[in-house]
């Protein structure tokens, strides 16, 4: 099934993304918690990788083993970083040849150490121009990142924007948000996205706080704030290591909010654990039986 085509009808969409483990130990926890994940229902599971092909085979062993083994849809990621166009064929075909039919198209951060994107000789600058060619050269469907907050590296959020709609005027069937905390910012994005003319789904990215120090670590990486009232009750819990109990809470009431006022779906960036997303996606149900 194509993202777009879960994206048709009026029911909103849950959906999960994993990462391929570098080590032995991830490997088996996964494993270990797939199928706690899988009977969660999402409608499909997107499957990062890493910078310059550092997990990039796994990423397609993950991706085609939830495929085949669970029967669950699954969206490979893809981006421009160290890729020729030739590298993308070759990830494409066996994209392909494994029977997926989606991936995520992404410029890509810069490799650990280096403080700036660089293009290879005979690849992409632009996330728009990988969903370009990637729509011109298969039929996968294409979902492309949003950022409420902006790109760290854009100038301002109406040039991130413009580069947006580059993307959706490329072939993108779908935008994912990069994950926030504040409701009132996707609100805002979403609006000046349609002002822009970009018509896509906008599903909005959220990844459920397990502790103060990922929160530091994100949002140092992505830029993303975390309102004052939310900053102190992490605080607080962090004294009697509650800070995930909040962070589930706070994850719980995004998502219900967001789905009450419209939008596609949630996206949770779930990093491989299973208990924390059960818990919350018990509080989702119980607001939304259909999900």
């Amino acid at each position: 099934m194509r993202l777009w085509e879960f994206y048709s009808g009026a029911r909103p969409q849950i959906s999960f993304e994993l990462f391929p483990p570098k080590t032995e130990k991830g490997t088996h926890d996964l494993e270990s918690r797939l199928p706690a994940l899988i009977e969660l229902g999402p409608a499909f599971i997107t499957v990062t990788y890493g910078a310059l092909g550092t997990t990039r085979d796994k990423t397609l062993d993950l991706a085609a083993r939830i495929l085949k083994q669970y029967r669950k849809t699954v969206a490979h990621h893809l981006t421009c970083v160290g890729s020729t166009r030739a590298d993308v064929d070759r990830t494409v075909r066996q994209i392909i040849e494994n029977g997926i039919e989606n991936v995520i198209a992404l410029r890509g951060d810069p490799p650990k150490g280096e403080t700036e994107f660089r293009v290879v000789d005979g690849g992409f600058r632009y996330a728009s121009e990988l969903v370009g060619y990637i729509r011109q050269t298969s039929g996968l469907s294409v979902g492309v990142a949003g950022y409420p907050e902006k790109h760290i590296e854009a100038p301002s959020l109406e040039e991130d924007i413009a580069n947006l709609r580059h993307k959706a005027e490329a072939g993108a069937d779908v935008i994912f948000t990069q994950l926030f905390y504040d409701n009132t910012r996707y609100f805002a994005f979403v609006k000046r996205c349609r002002e822009a003319g970009i018509k896509q789904p906008i599903v909005p990215g959220l990844m459920p706080i397990m502790s103060l120090e990922q929160i530091s670590r994100i949002v140092g990486l992505c830029g993303a704030t975390v309102p004052a009232a939310l900053l102190a009750r992490l605080e607080e819990a962090h004294k009697t290591g509650n800070v995930q109990a909040v962070g589930t809470q706070h994850a719980i009431a995004q998502a219900v909010e967001l789905l009450k006022t419209g939008a596609p779906g949630i996206h949770f960036y779930v990093l491989n654990q299973s208990a924390q997303i059960t818990d919350i996606m018990k509080g989702l149900r119980a607001e939304f039986p259909e999900l």
